[in-house]
This record gives C-alpha cells, sequence and structure tokens, in this order.
C-alpha cells in the first residue's frame, strides 16, 4: 500500500513521544517523506483551515489536497487504519475511542511537565493548563513511585526500617504538600505552582524506574545492602541535578531544589 503523500502531522518538535511516532509513521510507509512538520511552521503554512491553539492540544493532521483537518485521537486513528483496515471497527467502538481519547488527554496535557520544552514562548506548541489533568498525573507519578520504593527498602536490611506502602505514600505526598506550600508562599500563578509540582512527580518517578533494573537484578543475584545503598544514592544525586535544570527551565525559584533535598534529609532522620 502507497503511503499518504498528501497528508501531513503538524507535530511538537520538543515532544520525544511525539517525535518518536510521527518518525516511526513515515518509517513504516504509512506516511510520504513530507508527512509530518513542525508545530510552529505548520501553523503559519495551513493559517485559514487549522484551528492552531487545538492543535497544541492535539496533533493535527492535514489533508492539503482537499484542506480538511482531523486533530488527537482522530488524525492517529486515520493513519494508522489506512495501513491497517481491520483495526478501523476496533478503534471506532465507542469505550475503546473513549479509553483512547482519556489517555491522549492525560499524556498530552501533561507532555511538557514529562519532557520539558527548550522554548516556552507563545509561539512554541505549549498545551493548555489542565487542572484535572495535572492532578491525576500527580497522584499516578507518586503512586508509583510509592510502590517502587516501597519494594526497594526490602534490598536495604538492617540499614533502614522495612517499609510499607502507607509510609511511602505519607513520604510522596508529602513532598508534594512541602515542596506546594513553600512555593505557594512566593505567590505564583495556580498553573506555574502545577507545572512545578508535575516536573517534581516527574523527577522522582524517574528516580524510582532508575531503581527498577537493581530491585529485578536482585531477584536473580543477590546484591549486597550497602551496593543497593550505594546505588540509591546515586539516582538521588541524578535526580537532584534533574530536578536543579527543570527548575531552571520553568523559570521556578532555585531554592526549590535545596529545600528538594532538605525535606529527603528531614524524611531520613524521622525514619532512622
Amino acid at each position: 500500500m502507497k503511503p499518504m503523500n498528501h497528508h501531513t502531522l503538524l507535530y511538537d518538535t520538543d515532544c520525544p513521544l511525539c517525535a518518536a511516532y510521527t518518525k516511526g509513521f513515515i518509517r513504516s510507509g504509512m506516511l510520504g517523506e513530507e508527512g509530518r512538520t513542525a508545530y510552529e511552521t505548520g501553523i503559519e503554512r495551513y493559517a485559514g483551515i487549522l484551528d492552531a491553539n487545538r492543535a497544541r492540544n492535539e496533533i493535527a493532521l492535514v489533508n492539503t489536497e482537499t484542506h480538511s483537518v482531523l486533530y488527537g485521537v482522530d488524525s492517529l486513528n486515520y493513519v494508522i487504519t489506512q495501513r491497517l483496515p481491520f483495526l478501523k471497527r476496533l478503534l471506532k467502538h465507542p469505550v475503546i475511542l473513549f479509553l483512547q481519547k482519556k489517555l491522549y488527554a492525560f499524556i498530552s496535557f501533561n507532555r511538557k511537565v514529562i519532557a520539558p520544552s527548550a522554548d516556552y514562548s507563545r509561539q512554541a506548541c505549549i498545551p493548555d493548563f489542565n487542572l484535572s489533568y495535572r492532578i491525576l498525573y500527580l497522584v499516578f507519578s507518586a503512586t508509583l513511585t510509592s510502590c517502587m520504593l516501597s519494594g526497594y527498602s526490602a534490598l536495604l536490611p538492617g540499614i533502614v526500617p522495612s517499609s510499607n506502602l502507607f509510609r511511602e505514600y505519607a513520604i510522596c505526598f508529602g513532598q508534594i504538600l512541602f515542596q506546594g506550600s513553600l512555593l505557594a508562599l512566593a505567590g505564583p500563578k495556580k498553573e506555574t505552582l502545577f507545572d512545578y509540582l508535575g516536573h517534581l512527580m516527574t523527577v522522582s518517578l524517574t528516580g524510582a524506574l532508575l531503581l527498577l533494573p537493581v530491585f529485578l537484578l536482585n531477584r536473580c543475584v543477590p546484591i549486597p545492602p550497602y551496593a543497593s545503598l550505594a546505588w540509591f544514592f546515586a539516582v538521588v544525586a541524578f535526580m537532584f541535578r534533574q530536578h536543579y535544570r527543570r527548575v531552571s527551565a520553568i523559570k521556578a525559584p532555585v531554592w526549590l531544589s535545596y529545600t528538594w533535598l532538605l525535606y529527603r534529609f528531614l524524611v531520613l532522620s524521622f525514619i532512622l
């Protein structure tokens, strides 16, 4: 089957996931070589037929012949089903379509706290702020992080007291409240506060995922507790660097990185 040579996706060049799947569409032959265009270029090229605001939140697929436009899940499903038509009925099922759109919105509205943008100017492809999806992301990230930390604590017998999910939930959500309260005292806009909290939990989730290889390896080859502890502190050092980088990128107060570290020392002193 020939690629769709008269269609182009307007994608967010700062979003790794957007860049990956649009490139995948081209490499797989679903779209032609000109099948994707940077959002900033596309809104100028297709001005008049495109809803630029909607395209920031939902990736737009422009038919360059008919000048029709599809957005979000509809655009992605259209590309996929042109090559895999047997999926059309499944993807159009009301329940499947509903779940797709909720998952897409969850990722899209949080993509800039998952992968920070290099350009926060008005012209850049920055999604709207959505409080409901941001809170959902905070809960999702804190829950996964808590589960991972609860399991990893079992690798540190005799060094730290055994943990449980309740304690790790308290620590993760406690940091959200601790850092959020300190930043709120500085008086930023609600969007800035929740943007920071999103970045905060992405850093926590990244740290939890970096602990996962050691946790899984220990299932096959027992790892000495102090080696697991050394890896834990290496991950914390990496997290501090990432936290500092993200705080600087969104122009939040740099002291947040040091209160982030302070909170961890306070928790550690309380646990020990």
